[in-house]
């Protein structure tokens, strides 16, 4: 039970509200060629994930019921959007800004931490955070034209 709530608490560092809150920092600090590669890369992750969803329905492990067009894209789990969100985001930090090498092992750790939380929490499965990764490294090359 303990590890299942550390899961729970941990996959939020690859939800919408983290990246939003990220990004605002680049906002306020007026960071903007920041602010727009992360907004570019939340947009190709979501138009790219939206795309492959339209034509290929891939349940999750622990099944959720839709009854419409919008909900069931919602319950695909082909590419999981926070590996996308949480691999961008890595590959973000360590490009920009970490030379530390305790800094970039400890975000390491939590990258696969969140990761691995998707499959813990039965949201995914390997196949599905893979092409997470993937997309998080795609959409990070292709946002990185923005800068």
């Amino acid at each position: 039970m303990i590890i299942k709530k550390f899961f729970e608490e941990l996959t939020f560092l690859g939800g919408i509200l983290f990246y939003i809150i990220f990004s605002l920092y680049f906002l306020f600090n007026k960071e903007y060629i920041f602010l727009t590669q992360l907004v570019a890369g939340l947009v190709i992750i979501y138009a790219v994930t939206l795309l492959i969803r339209l034509f290929y329905f891939k349940p999750r492990p622990k099944k959720i019921k839709h009854n419409n067009f919008i909900e069931k894209i919602d319950a695909s789990s082909f590419p999981s959007i926070h590996t996308a969100r949480t691999t961008f985001l890595f590959i973000f930090l360590v490009f920009n800004f970490l030379n530390n090498l305790w800094i970039l092992s400890l975000i390491l750790i939590l990258s696969f931490l969140v990761i691995y939380s998707r499959i813990y929490l039965k949201k995914h499965d390997w196949v599905d955070v893979v092409g997470g990764i993937m997309l998080g490294i795609v959409s990070f090359i292709l946002a990185f034209l923005f800068r």
